[in-house]
This record gives structure tokens, sequence and C-alpha cells, in this order.
């Protein structure tokens, strides 16, 4: 689903290796991405490195304090020209020390293991809540086996505990309800109180690239394909001490991402094979079944991470839920949780206490966190978290500058050359590389003939949507040369046409037909003119032809984004000067976070513009066709179903069969297939890509050298549980005294 996300100077290629399925009960080993043959492959590979050693950590003078724009001109056309002449350090390669580059280099024994260690260490300041009485020893807040995170994922080593990680968000927390649909702020919160069954994110490291255990730590098919039985972590804790149990995990599948009535990130949909939905079966506290129609469906991995599988905890969140509580309603369940209603009980890393809208969101150190490193320490590394509050995400990029925060994605082309010459600054305190063109900025139009149609001139617009002539018209109205170097002029954009980005190992630009959506304004209005619009009044934009329900009325279309996506609303407005010139009048609105998110749940738009960041297709397949019902956030099925246009039902039936696909090279066919048939049919208006950018401090361990901003999941907002800074460069915690022991938890309505 479509929902509002923001998400060393270096770019290299994705091409990860990925092995090949030695049969289906080898689950999504060939599953992830696998690299393009090499005749398709887009990106060059090339590596542009300018690294700042430099470290030079300021206090952090508040939690709220946002630094203010830098006083540095921008200047895109000399940091171009830069890039270009080869000043910079140009190699095939990336230039770093090997051991510092993960990509491809692990398997999953490097990465996480299982089991009870001789003894365990924990933070300072929990072991002073143990001498106090208000914690049980750390023995006995970890499970029985903790997931053990090992060091062959870690560049720096084992770290130590202290310190604050500094960050900044811009899209405001909708309540903790996250399992109901519900964002936390994005910009990493999400990940820092949620934990899930399987890890995807770790597979960019991996040479054969699979689901990584962790809430389930093992897993097997049956011989028929019809069953998976997962095994639980045992022993593990809530933040409120309260055990995580198979319950826990039946409770979010059955009454989150099954039941109809609650908004989830999956839904039924998605869990539904050959027309029957799965089920889940308890076997003991800690064996569930996973009950398939059909057999070995390895895609249900894909939906068992991050966001569509994050578990809710059953004790909490029942009592607010008809199902459990007669007296509660969905729209109880669904203001529950709500932004200031903390501590929150979470199986995260951390726990959110302090929360100032518009200001700051502060968590601390989760004391039940059942994940340790080998040498027994128990994570997190860092005590708190610190996150500002600001209306655009270009807000975290000035904080890290201005050394009041730790990292960010850079993802807006209008600032890259204001952070490469920030980082060549002699005392530069943070460090910036680029990757592949994984960003792509985008227009979609709603296909839903009557899902979110409220008005006639909502109906019309969306039988024009659906024809291809009129998306024709739009696609040759668009610069696209002219928007990507609006946005940066240079090696770091350049012009897209759809499909998924070029940055991705599945890509093939032979595929897409570029000159057939070339920019030609005087085109476009034949191809208008030719269904029937014309400008009748004399005022410069079409009008609706008669016939229609709108006849004589302007041609409108109104088109959404958020603020907190800088480079998408910039992109707008320059929409509104380029249909205009075609005689269409498009009017931009910009919204805040959760109303954009409500819109697009109500289908209630016309068109959007948003940025795309997900390079694995086909582990993503919602965000560029219909993989599920909910899915693409342009076509979703109402009340009354949907009617797909025939390349959209072969796009179904494209990603349907990727469901069960073991085969790599069959696999990345497939997906070539589904992008000739977007591009070709214009099923979304790409406007220009990016090469994704991540600014790191340099105080910041554990961070790899070739660490991608987007792959398979977010790459730094998967890190703060084992990211840390040494003990002479931390951040004196401030909020220690905000630690949820039993204490913080009673008296809460769960309790009572």
């Amino acid at each position: 689903m479509l929902r509002s996300r923001p998400g060393h100077a270096r770019w290299s290629s994705h091409h990860l290796p990925c092995g090949r399925a030695r049969g289906p009960r080898d689950g999504l080993r060939a599953c992830a991405t696998n690299a393009a043959p090499a005749a398709h492959r887009s990106m060059a590979g090339t590596g542009v490195v300018a690294t700042r050693p430099a470290r030079n950590d300021r206090a952090f003078d508040s939690p709220t304090h946002d630094a203010r724009r830098p006083s540095m001109q921008r200047k895109p056309l000399l940091i171009a020209a830069l890039l270009l002449s080869g000043l910079l350090v140009l190699s095939s390669g990336l230039a770093q020390e090997a051991s510092r580059n993960l990509r491809g280099s692990l398997q999953l024994d490097d990465i996480v293991g299982y089991g009870a260690l001789p003894s365990y260490t924990e933070a300072p300041e929990l072991a002073a809540l143990v001498e106090q009485g208000l914690l049980p020893p750390v023995e006995e807040r970890l499970p029985v086996e903790p997931r053990i995170v090992k060091r062959g994922q870690m560049v720096d080593g084992t770290g130590v505990h202290g310190g604050v990680w500094r960050d900044t968000f811009a899209v405001p927390t909708e309540s903790w309800n996250w399992g109901a649909g519900q964002t936390q702020g994005w910009f990493g919160v999400n990940e820092m109180v949620q934990a899930w069954l399987v890890d995807l994110f770790p597979m960019w490291m991996m040479e054969e690239p699979e689901p990584v255990p962790h809430l389930a730590k093992s897993w097997e098919w049956s011989d028929d394909g019809m069953h998976l039985t997962m095994h639980l972590i045992e022993g593990a804790r809530w933040s409120d001490g309260h055990p995580f149990t198979a319950d826990d995990v039946l409770f979010t599948f059955e009454h989150y991402i099954m039941d109809p009535s609650v908004p989830s990130w999956a839904g039924p949909s998605a869990w539904t094979f050959d027309g029957e939905p799965a089920t889940l079966v308890k076997l003991d506290d800690y064996t569930i079944r996973f009950e398939f129609p059909a057999a070995f469906p390895v895609a249900a991995f894909n939906r068992m991470g991050y966001l569509q599988f994050s578990i809710m905890p059953k004790h909490v969140f029942s009592a607010y839920h008809p199902a459990f509580n007669p007296q509660s309603s969905y729209t109880d369940l669904l203001t529950s949780a709500a932004p200031q209603d903390l501590p929150i009980v979470t199986m995260g890393a951390f726990i959110p206490v302090v929360y100032r809208p518009g200001e700051q969101l502060i968590l601390v150190r989760n004391p039940y966190y059942w994940q340790v490193d080998e040498d027994g320490n128990q994570l997190p590394y860092h005590s708190e978290v610190w996150y500002a509050e600001a209306t655009s995400g270009e807000q975290r990029t000035f904080n890290l500058i201005g050394d009041t925060g730790d990292r960010d994605n850079v993802e807006n082309p209008q600032i890259f050359s204001m952070m490469f010459e920030a980082s060549q600054a002699p005392d530069s305190h943070f460090s910036l590389s680029f990757e592949g063109f994984r960003i792509g900025y985008r227009m979609i139009v709603n296909f839903a003939e009557e899902f979110g149609a409220n008005t006639a001139r909502e109906r019309a617009l969306r039988t024009m949507f659906r024809t291809l002539e009129f998306r024709q018209a739009l696609s040759h109205a668009i610069d696209r040369d002219g928007l990507a170097t609006a946005a940066f002029p240079g090696p770091l954009t350049q012009a897209w046409y759809g499909g998924y980005p070029s940055g991705s190992p599945m890509y093939n630009a032979d595929l897409v037909d570029t000159e057939a959506q070339r920019y030609d304004p005087e085109l476009a209005r034949e191809l208008l003119a030719g269904l029937g619009f014309a400008d009748t009044d004399g005022d410069g934009i079409l009008n609706w032809p008669a016939g229609t329900e709108v006849a004589g009325t302007n041609l409108i279309i109104e088109v959404i984004t958020t603020e907190d996506q800088q480079a998408a609303v910039e992109a707008g407005q320059a929409l509104v000067t380029l249909m205009r010139d075609v005689g269409i009048d498009m009017r931009l609105r910009v919204l805040t976070g959760p109303t954009f998110n409500s819109l697009i749940n109500a289908g209630d738009f016309d068109a959007v513009i948003a940025r795309v960041d997900q390079p694995t297709p086909d582990i993503q397949m919602g965000v560029y066709g219909p993989a599920s019902l909910e899915e693409p956030a342009w076509h979703r099925a109402g009340p009354g179903g949907r009617n797909l246009l025939p390349f959209e039902q072969r796009i179904e039936e494209i990603l349907t069969a990727m469901r069960f696909e073991t085969d790599a090279e069959r696999r990345t066919e497939l997906m070539q297939e589904a992008l000739q048939l977007h591009t070709d049919n214009i099923y979304t208006l790409g406007l220009y890509e990016a090469r994704g950018g991540l600014a790191v401090h340099n105080r910041l361990r554990n961070v790899p050298d070739d660490l991608p901003t987007y792959m398979y999941e977010w790459g730094m907002e998967h890190m703060p549980w084992i990211a840390f800074t040494a003990t002479e460069e931390q951040v004196a915690p401030r909020f220690l005294d905000r630690i949820p022991t039993d204490e913080a938890y009673q008296n809460r309505a769960w309790n009572r």
C-alpha cells in the first residue's frame, strides 16, 4: 500500500548475488532479488568516494533543537562538474577497506544465532534498577536462548553501552497501534518499537539471500508444502515483563491481519492463495503452523517481516478488540494507544516515553530486549534515542550538518550539492555515500472505477485515467529531463519512465520504450483533442466533451503529496506548469502524513506524486501492481471489487506466479515482463529517478561502508540495536529516570 513515507560520497550498483534454490523446501532462498543477466544490467558499478575521517562531535544542546538551515549556497552545477570531470576519486569498485563492506559476503551463521551464553552484561542504568529491586536480574529478563547478533555483521565489533542516537522525523505519530495500519512516525521510529517473525533486511549482506530468523528462530516445510511450522523464541518478554508467546502471533494474524475491519498493512487478500485463505494454528506456546491451500507459497515470507507482520501484544490490545471485549468497538480499537499515551508495551529495542507533538520524541532502551551480542552484552548499545520532530524531511539533513543529528537518508536531490559540500569541509563530522538509482519519483492516477469516486467529475476522470490515450497525453506533457535537471543537474538524477527504479538488479532498459513517452506537448494536445477535449470557453483550460456527466466544465486534476517529501512537492509544482501548457488545470495539495494516508485508504484522490524506494520489486510487489485486493494504492478493490484492465490482469497473473516461483532466472523473467507491461501501458507516470544517498555521523560505529539506504528493507532504520558510539564520544543521556519498570505500566487500561 502507498503510505506517506520519507523514508564518503560514493555510488555503486545493487547487484546482489543470490543463490539458486535447491528445492522448494529451501523456502525463499532464491526468492530474494537476483542479479539480472550481465547483458541486462543497466548500472555501471562505478564508485565515487570522498571520505572525511574527522570526528568533531559537539554536545546536542537540546533534544528538541533543530539546526538552522546552513548558510551555504547550493552549487549543483559546480558539484556536477566535479563529478563528471573526474576530480573526485573514480573507480570500478568501492574505494573502501574490504573488511567494512558486507554486500553479498555473509552466511546466515555469520549474522545471527540463538543460544544460551555463559554470562550476560546489561547497561549500567539497568544494573542500577536491578540493585534497587525495580527490575529482575538480566538473566531473568532474557529468553532461554537469546537471539545472538554475530560479529560478522558488526564491522567495528561488539560495542559499548551508553550514549544517545540523535535523529529527526517529519510525520506526526498517528498512534502506537502499528498493526492497524497506523504509523509511529516513519524515519526509523516504527522499527525502533516493532518486532516481527522474520527479518528481510539482512539479506543484502548474504551470499545466498534468504529470510533471517527474528522472533521465529527456525522453521520447516511439510513434504507436501502445505504446512510451514515455525519455532518461536522461548522466554522472551514484552517491555512490561509479560511473556511473549504464540498467543501474540495468533492474535496479530487472526484479529489484525485477517480481520477485514482492521486496516492492517497486509490484509486478508495478502494471505489468500488459490482463492482460499491461509490459517494459523498454535501447536504449543512456542510453536505455530501456517496451513496453506496451495503448495509452497514461498513469497509468504515477504509478508512476515517488518510492518506487515509486526507482532501486537495480545494482553494489551485484546482489551480494545470487540472479539474479546463486547463493550469495545472497532473504533475503540483503532483509537487506542494514542500518541501521548506512554510508555507503550513493545518488543522493540526502544520504548517511547516522551512525546511532545511538533517538538520531540524520546525513547529509552527496553530492559527486556531479547537480543545480545556474542560477548553477552544485552542490546541495544545506545541508552536513548532523541527524535526532533519537523515538518519536512529536509530538516533531518540540516540537523546532521548542524551536528544535532546522527544520520540522514539523502533522498531529496535539491540538497545533494549542499550535502556534498558540507561533507568536504575540513571540519566535517559526517560521511556521505551515493549508491545506484533506487529512488523514483512518480505520479500515479486512480484506476478505481467506483472506490472513492464520489462526484461526477471524479467518475469521469477515472474513466479517462483508464484510457491509454489519456495516460499517453499526460506522459507526453511531462519534461522528464527538465525535471531531473531542475532537481540536480548531473550524474545523480535522470529521466525515469515508470515501472521500478533502474537500480534494481531485475531492471532491463531494453524493455522500456522511452521514445513512446518522450516529451512532446504538441502530441499531448493532439491526443486530448482526439478524446474530445477542447477549450470551448477560451480560458486556456480544456473543457470536457459532450456526452460526459461533466460536459463543458474545465478539465481539472487534483494531485496530492506530503509535506515531508520536498522533492515530490517541487516536482508537483513543476507539473502544474507543464500540464497547464497542454490545457489541463492541475491543482497541487500538500498534506500532512496522516491526512494523506486517510485519503489513500479511502481511495479519495485523483492523482498522487510520491517517491518509490523499493529496488526489490519481487519482495514489495504491491508497490508495483495488484498483489492483493488492497494493492496497488491506485487500484484498490472497493466493496464491489474492481475491474482490472487486460494488462493489469496479466500483471496480476505474474505477481501471483511470483508467490510460488523459486527459480531465480524465471523470477527475473517474470518481473521484466511486468516491467514492460507497466511502462508500455503507462501504469504509472515516472518523472525522474535519483541515486540514493546515506550520510552518517562519524561517531556512529558498526555502520558498513556499503550499507544501502534501502534493499529489502530500510538500512539505517534496521541498525539502531547494533550501532554504538565510543565512550569518549557519547552524548550524555538525560532521560534514564524514564526507563519503564513494572510500576510504570500499572494502572493502565489493560491492567485495570
